[in-house]
């Protein structure tokens, strides 16, 4: 019989993390799976399971307080011996705010949030001969770098390819710092966006850092959630459903990818449905 795999999911409770846990509880060809389902209240939300060996357990997780994550990550040690993979989904979208302080958090939800997890459960997530830890960081479209000055995406990219966290916080601090006629200012200030390829560089470094688990970062496509809704003009709703989504991120989750790490996984397009590739942002 195969061993239980321990999966974390956070902002599990509506949008495309609930959909995750749901596709994730509703698949039996996978093996027995524990989901710990996390949400800022930690409520049961009556996900339901199709395989008898699947367990679920919900629990509570503000991924933009370090107090909550630290709690978190110390209940989730008494109740583990380990983790397999860590799917980090939380994550806001108030760009239409944009004020310093809708920067600001947002930085500190999507990029701040999502690498404190990551660095809580590096050590937590073990490897073996025949088993490889994941890490699964939802990123986003809005990270590409193609619409930035020359100078920001040259940066971008030097950091993800040989620089270092250190560099990567500098790069955050700087955007976070800026005006509006700054560089980041080409195209306007979108912090939802800078974020989320702070995602995919943070992805990209603590993968090189940590050879013995599989990190990606994946664009799930224009998903019919609220978070989707934002951005979708009056009148029309967004083409994927949420499971659709879903499928792109369990994947990365626990589909066969090979040694693949550190890369931004996407569909061809926001509208395209099927199994993700790489591709470059």
């Amino acid at each position: 019989m195969a061993s239980l795999r321990t999966i974390i999911v956070t902002g599990a409770n509506r949008g495309i993390g609930r959909a995750i846990c749901q596709t994730l509880l509703s698949d039996k060809t996978i093996g027995p799976v524990h989901l710990v389902a996390t949400s800022r209240n930690g409520d049961d939300f009556g996900l339901t399971r199709a395989h008898k060996d699947h367990e679920v357990s919900y629990a509570k997780l503000d991924i933009a307080s370090s107090d909550s994550i630290h709690n978190f990550v110390e209940s989730f040690k008494k109740q583990h011996d380990r983790l397999d993979v860590l799917i980090n989904n939380a994550g806001i979208n108030i760009n239409a705010e944009d004020t310093p302080a809708s920067v600001t958090k947002t930085l500190n939800v999507n990029y701040h949030g999502t690498l404190q997890m990551c660095q809580a459960f590096l050590h937590h997530l073990t490897t073996t001969r025949t088993h490889t830890s994941r890490i699964v960081n939802l990123s986003s479209v809005a990270s590409s770098l193609r619409a930035y000055s020359p100078e920001v995406a040259s940066r971008f990219r030097s950091i993800a390819s040989q620089g270092t966290l250190k560099d990567l916080e500098q790069l955050a601090h700087d955007y976070d710092a800026s005006s509006p006629s700054s560089a980041f200012a080409e195209p306007p200030r979108r912090s939802y966006s800078v974020s989320k390829a702070l995602v995919n560089g943070l992805t990209a470094i603590l993968a090189r850092e940590n050879p013995s688990i599989l990190i990606n970062a994946c664009c799930p496509g224009w998903i019919d959630t609220d978070m989707g809704g934002i951005v979708s003009p009056r009148g029309t709703r967004p083409p994927k459903t949420a499971e659709e989504g879903a499928q792109v991120v369990l994947h990365l989750a626990v589909g066969e990818i090979g040694d693949v790490s550190g890369k931004y996984w996407a569909n061809d397009s926001i509208r395209a449905k099927g199994l993700p590739g790489v591709r470059e942002w």
